[in-house]
This record gives C-alpha cells, structure tokens and sequence, in this order.
C-alpha cells in the first residue's frame, strides 16, 4: 500500500497544482459564460463480451466541463465476471469506482486520466506446499491513462473512444497486461 500511495499521491498532487497553474491563465472578459446547468453531463459505459469469458458490465458516470476543454466527474462500476478457463468457472462481481479526467487536445482527439477502486474476488496462494489457494474479495487499485477520441452527435451529446493502459500493474488489476479499450456515450443536461 505504501508503494501505491509513494506514486498516487505525488500524481494527484501534480494534477491538482496544475488545475490552480493553468486557471491563472484563462480569460474571461470576452467569452460567454456557460450556465453551470449545461456544464454537467452523464453518461457511461456499457459492456458486454460473451464465450470462453463472459462479461456484462455498466458504468455510468456524471461529470462537470470545467473549461470548453476539459472536463473531469465521477462514476461508478457493476461487472459480472466469469471466465470458464478454469474448472469450475471462475466467476465474481466486480463494483467500484473511478475518478477521471478528459482534456481536449486537437479536434475531438484528448488525453484522458481514471484512478479506479474495484473490489471482487482475487485467488491468493495459503499454502504454498500443497498448492491451496483461496478467494478473498479486496478493493485492488489503477490508475489508468491513455487517450481516446471524442464525435459531436448532435446538441451536447458526444461519442467517445478511449485507449488506456494500467501503468500501477498491480497482479491483481482486472487490466494487467492488457490495454483498456472503452467506448460510451456523454450527454449534456
């Protein structure tokens, strides 16, 4: 956990200090405020991935544009999990949460940020001499970044399609060793 928390918090804080950097450097004198109202979104996930491993999942999300640019919100994760590799299937519920950020870069194109907590069961060795492992349910960290690309549809609703990759890698991650790919919806209120 101090591991974790060496190479999070320097990041968050880096984020954080950014935010206050680049605020100084906005102008408002001849832009248009934008009603709080029509900064916030919804929007989310939906997933579904069927044979050998089955997945069903759902993650919506609400957010906040703090500048036309950038945005950042909250959400929250359900997954059904089963993967029938093993014998007997491996199967779980994967629910958590996730912090993220999205920065317009160029045209649609942006970077995008999500720290996430999910909890679900993890198979860990007790007895290393006769093989015996064990199902314990732990919240298992990510922080994963990557960057995507973002289509207008039509009012304040947008198509997105991100790439992110886990850079914590801890052995446990539902993405170790494999880059996220996501793709969802955003709509304005």
């Amino acid at each position: 956990m101090l591991k974790f928390a060496r190479f999070t918090l320097p990041v968050l804080l880096f984020l954080c200090l950014w935010t206050v950097v680049t605020a100084q450097h906005s102008t408002t004198a001849n832009k248009p405020q934008i009603p709080f109202k029509d900064r916030i979104f919804v929007g989310g996930n939906l997933g579904l991935t069927f044979g050998t491993i089955t997945n069903i999942e759902i993650a919506p999300l609400i957010g906040y544009m703090l500048t036309p640019s950038w945005s950042a919100g909250v959400g929250v994760r359900y997954s059904y999990y089963q993967d029938n590799y093993y014998n007997p299937p491996y199967k779980t519920n994967i629910y958590g949460g996730l912090v993220f950020s999205r920065y317009i870069i160029y045209k649609g194109l942006f970077a995008e940020f999500n720290f996430e907590g999910n909890n679900y069961e993890v198979y860990k060795l007790v007895d290393p001499i006769n093989g015996v492992y064990a199902a314990e349910r732990e919240w298992i960290p990510s922080l994963l970044l990557g960057g995507g690309y973002s289509q207008p549809i039509g009012g304040n609703s947008a198509f997105f399609i991100s790439i992110l990759y886990d850079v914590l890698q801890n052995q446990y991650s539902p993405y170790y060793g494999v880059p996220v790919i996501r793709a969802g919806f955003g709509i304005g209120l």
